[in-house]
């Protein structure tokens, strides 16, 4: 599942924690909004980094659960395949 462009909550692991430690506040859940991802992890936008367009690494490693609200796309009606008379 692609991650970007969604607003997700992760769970750290300790190591996480200690990498993002300075950066944002000391805590077991990051809130933020996906930019991208990658084979590195996911780039996030934080509302506690400054500038407003920074964005931040947080690495596959560094997280053991992201939760967020999915919803499936709805299919597109299509016409019955076949001939006509």
């Amino acid at each position: 599942m692609d991650l970007s462009g969604s607003k997700v909550r992760f769970h750290l692991l300790p190591q996480g924690r200690d990498a993002i430690k300075g950066f944002v506040s000391d805590q077991e859940f990051l809130d933020g909004f996906v930019v991208s991802e990658n084979h590195l992890g996911v780039w996030l936008s934080l509302e506690e980094l400054e500038p407003a367009d920074a964005v931040m690494l947080l690495k596959w490693e560094h997280f053991s659960t992201a939760m967020l609200v999915y919803r499936p796309e709805v299919g597109v009606e299509r016409s019955p395949v076949g001939f006509k008379r």
